[in-house]
């Protein structure tokens, strides 16, 4: 919105689906996309962790750090699924705890390490959890997915993305009604779709967002290597 396009210092687009659209784009996603695209989740992808999808570029190279081998490792876009959430604000901030804090323990499971959880009693944990039976990780997982949609068909007037990293630090609860329906913008000579009512969700997310922050906290999302294969790159 800043920019018309494009942060020039920025490297990454999310998308976010309502949960019903993204269920049926993971049903149907894959035959509508170009064969070099590959929609990666955790039923194309046996080792994918996550509970948001990708859109993969095939013969690229984007590694993630902190993650097992994917046999689909290239350039991405996340689709993240939104989901209707109790519009008490209190239980709404306890709901995305909990999803947060099981989705720690199931991660912590999967992965070798932690990262992204350096401090002393995370990593205390992260070993006990190493110490679960995996019948147990993998009931764990399929409740998380539960819960999240167990709100699905009320109509709560809030809606949340459980599974971003940012939800980690943050409970996001946004306006329904201020979010949907989508509406069309120009970004970059392209016609894109997003919420309703973009300031209200910049400034809930950012603040004053029209203030261009200090120069060295310009920085790209994804600071690592890529390998564009055959692609063409314009600098």
């Amino acid at each position: 919105m800043r920019h018309g396009g494009f942060i020039p210092w920025d490297d990454d687009i999310d998308v976010g689906m309502p949960r019903k659209d993204y269920e049926r784009f993971m049903q149907i996603g894959q035959s509508l996309l170009r064969s070099n695209i590959f929609l990666q989740n955790r039923d194309t992808e046996a080792n994918y962790l996550r509970y948001a999808a990708k859109l993969r570029l095939e013969g690229t190279v984007f590694p993630e750090t902190n993650e097992l081998p994917y046999q689909h490792n290239g350039i991405f876009i996340d689709i993240f699924p939104f989901d209707n959430i109790p519009s008490n604000r209190f239980l709404a901030k306890l709901n995305v705890k909990y999803v947060v804090e099981l989705c720690h323990i199931v991660r912590a499971y999967r992965m070798e390490g932690d990262s992204e959880s350096p401090s002393r009693s995370k990593q205390i944990l992260n070993r006990i959890n190493k110490k679960l039976p995996k019948q147990w990780i993998d009931r764990i997982e399929d409740y998380v997915l539960r819960y999240a949609q167990r709100n699905e068909n009320k109509n709560t007037g809030k809606m949340t993305c459980y599974f971003w990293r940012m939800s980690q630090t943050k409970q996001y609860l946004f306006d329904t009604l201020r979010m949907l329906p989508v509406k069309a913008i120009s970004f970059d000579n392209n016609t894109v779709m997003i919420m309703k009512d973009p300031d209200y969700y910049l400034k809930l997310m950012y603040g004053d967002y029209m203030k261009l922050p200090p120069e060295d906290q310009r920085k790209a999302h994804h600071q690592r290597e890529v390998d564009f294969g055959g692609f063409q790159v314009n600098n």
